[in-house]
């Protein structure tokens, strides 16, 4: 492996991030900044595609400027995540701003889909079921309110696919975001005609590319995007995976022993399993997952529980409900998290708490529900409800967690994301589920994941495993505490009553 330098690119819902790993030293240099999300109409998330990409371009310069003279970037991976849709040109240029996979704009399409059986027809092709945020439903969504933007755009790409596509010069899609959208058959490996047929958009699948494998050299870094980021002309860039699968690698799993967690934007749950285990009459049809994956591995499959309720919460409380804490952090000095969280972890837990439902863009299984702070009593202040918050993520994580493995074997939590980087909440994972958390000491798996995919394709690692052996480092781990454990099971129990009933309000 000697002294090759890897790239990696995580375009997340919230943050973009550019990690360089020294494979010979073992040193990585990270920078990372937020694209805010808009809101032009209620249920409408979008991002601007050309911010999303300049401001990548801008990351990726700041941490190649941090390596020695004369460093030459061996190759470059990219992850992003998953669904949402940015349609673009011939040229690649966006025609309209990206839609994120939080939007639920396509909600009323949706409900009259899975009324009329459409989801149970499709999800043994697909493996997935329906929900707002697909590029199906979006693109059937914009068919009837925006046709004209459908007829300027010449491709539908998912995000990482575009920032490729930027760096390289050429428009093209990749096999595990493709398998993951609900318009691909992941039992017959190609597009899905029954899909876009049930959901009203078959002239729409002129629009759909067929997919590079993830390990496939998708191009090469164009002099334009050079300018750009400061990578090298000519460097070789990776198809890549989507953020499902860099966040296993990433995390060091590479079977069915962990469920892989991911505490960020969304709620992200999912358990690597022998693709011959989703064939409908076994597993998908017991389980019924939300979504499904081929994952990198030959042969395997990610089963994916996933909704946009997780730690992005506590951000959502600070900037627009507890806007006190904010200010008093910045008084302080001090990061606002943090200091939320360092007030959270004076709390004593009490049975009659306040709880917090984390259904600000919708449930799993209602893209209508709303969150809200119950069982609030006048002696609660902003302490209360930030405990609350940390609380509510980890409760809805069980309900997804749950639904992957409810069997009497617990398998160990492997956590990233923006919960990891706090050893309160890794600590309430532990204790709200009654399984070990372990988290690695690198918060940055996306960009890990994509390096390894970076690696194995261009020769660096023999395979995934030996890709994961020289990125993935040691872990820490968080084990339940027995008191709390039982605490929380009660309250945990309470949690599924009231949840369940929030999401029928907007029915």
């Amino acid at each position: 492996m000697g002294g090759h330098l890897l790239l990696g690119l995580d375009v997340g819902g919230t943050f973009v991030k550019a990690t360089v790993f020294d494979l010979g030293s073992g040193v990585a240099h990270t920078r990372g900044k937020a694209v805010p999300v808009l809101h032009p109409a209620p249920g409408h998330n979008e991002r601007d595609a050309r911010t999303i990409w300049h401001e990548t371009a801008a990351i990726i310069h700041e941490v190649i400027d941090l390596l020695p003279a004369g460093s030459k970037i061996d190759a470059v991976g990219v992850t992003g995540h998953g669904n949402g849709l940015y349609l673009v040109d011939r040229r690649g240029r966006p025609t309209r701003r990206a839609v994120m996979a939080s939007d639920t704009r396509a909600a009323a399409l949706v409900r009259g889909w899975i009324q009329d059986g459409v989801q149970d027809r499709l999800a043994p092709l697909t493996w997935n079921r329906l929900w707002p945020g697909q590029p199906g439903p979006i693109l059937a969504w914009l068919k009837q309110h925006e046709p004209a933007t459908l007829e300027a755009s010449s491709h539908a790409l998912m995000c990482k696919d575009f920032i490729r596509t930027q760096l390289v010069g050429e428009i093209g899609t990749e096999l595990t975001d493709q398998s993951c959208n609900g318009l691909y058959a992941n039992a017959t490996d190609g597009l899905c005609v029954d899909a876009f047929e049930a959901l009203g958009i078959h002239d729409l699948e002129r629009l759909m590319l067929g997919p590079a494998r993830s390990t496939d050299v998708a191009g090469h870094v164009t002099l334009e995007a050079a300018e750009l980021t400061g990578i090298p002309v000519g460097t070789p860039v990776v198809a890549g995976v989507v953020d499902n699968v860099a966040l296993h690698l990433g995390s060091g799993v590479l079977d069915g022993s962990r469920i892989c967690v991911a505490a960020g934007t969304w709620s992200v749950n999912q358990l690597l399993v022998p693709r011959e285990e989703m064939v409908p009459s076994l597993r998908l049809s017991d389980v019924a997952p939300l979504a499904a994956c081929l994952a990198a591995g030959a042969g395997t499959a990610l089963m994916i529980e996933a909704s946009p309720t997780s730690a992005s919460a506590l951000s959502w409380a600070v900037d627009h409900a507890l806007r006190g804490v904010r200010h008093q952090a910045d008084s302080a000095g001090t990061d606002v998290f943090e200091f939320a969280l360092r007030r959270v972890a004076t709390l004593s837990p009490q049975p009659d708490d306040p709880m917090f439902v984390p259904y600000l863009d919708g449930s799993r299984d209602s893209p209508t529900a709303r969150g809200a702070w119950l069982n609030l009593s006048s002696w609660n202040g902003e302490d209360a409800l930030l405990g609350a918050i940390v609380e509510g993520v980890c409760m809805e994580h069980r309900k997804h967690v749950e639904r992957l493995s409810s069997g009497p074997v617990r398998r160990p939590l492997r956590l990233s994301g923006g919960a990891a980087k706090s050893a309160l909440w890794a600590q309430r994972f532990a204790d709200i589920t009654g399984r070990q958390v372990e988290v690695s000491a690198s918060q940055e798996v996306g960009t890990v994941g994509a390096s390894i995919i970076a690696g194995v394709g261009i020769g660096a690692f023999a395979n995934l495993a030996t890709g994961v052996a020289a990125l993935n480092p040691a872990r820490a781990v968080f084990t339940p505490d027995n008191a709390l454990v039982a605490h929380y099971e009660g309250r945990y129990q309470r949690y599924r009553e009231i949840s369940d009933w929030i999401a029928t309000l907007n029915e």
